[in-house]
């Protein structure tokens, strides 16, 4: 059984790897962006170095609260959060709404520009409020939810990809947008001491700083 802070270690350095720099690895990701399981692997006990096999990088794969990696075959991939250029797949009709959380301080700019990928090729939208709300809670001390009139989105030629526990989209425009609430009790940034040199887990799951503005 793998120990759970190996879990950990490994399930940071896969989203280093399948999201941002795969190069850094010499790990060949094709444009779905799925790598060998074996490359991976190697890839993993190299950065880590330490004796990790392929049981364990699939015990991280499954043991995350929801699904962040997909293994198919003898291939493996990042199902979102990438930097690196993908591709989404094949369109699917998102749910009646979808929602995001983002920063405050982006709230005027996005009563301009409507939702829009930042460092993330794609948006991140939540499947429910509660999700959205945890992600603004880790974007800022103060934040915003935004609902997404998705469907709405949609049917006006708007595509979103699934990605099982939320949608990927590459900019909504402001009318499909409504400011749902505003919270002040988001998560104090951490010290950089406190930071891995891959992206945290944390980082991993926040949700992209869009725009939007109200629905009248």
């Amino acid at each position: 059984m793998t120990h759970p802070a190996l879990i950990e270690r490994i399930t940071r350095s896969l989203a280093y790897m399948l999201r941002h720099q795969p190069e850094k690895f010499d790990l060949d990701l094709d444009e779905d962006g799925f790598g060998e399981l074996s490359e991976v692997v190697r890839a993993v006990s190299d950065r880590l170095a330490e004796p990790v096999e392929a049981q364990d990088v699939i015990a991280a794969v499954e043991a995350g609260d929801r699904p962040r990696y997909e293994i198919k075959g003898s291939r493996i991939r990042a199902l979102y959060g990438h930097s690196i250029e993908v591709r989404p797949g094949e369109p699917a009709q998102p749910p009646e709404f979808l929602y995001v959380g983002i920063d405050a301080r982006d709230l005027d700019r996005a009563k301009q520009f409507g939702l829009r990928g930042g460092r993330r090729r794609f948006l991140h939208l939540a499947l429910s409020a509660d999700d959205a709300r945890e992600a603004g809670r880790r974007a800022a001390r103060e934040y915003a939810i935004l609902q997404v009139f998705a469907l709405d989105a949609w049917e006006e030629g708007v595509n979103f990809y699934d990605r099982k526990t939320l949608y990927l989209c590459e900019q909504i425009p402001t009318k499909h947008l409504d400011v749902l609430e505003r919270g002040a009790d988001g998560y104090e940034p951490r010290q950089e001491s406190e930071r891995a040199d891959g992206p945290s887990r944390r980082r991993e799951d926040r949700g992209d700083r869009g725009e939007g503005r109200e629905r009248r």
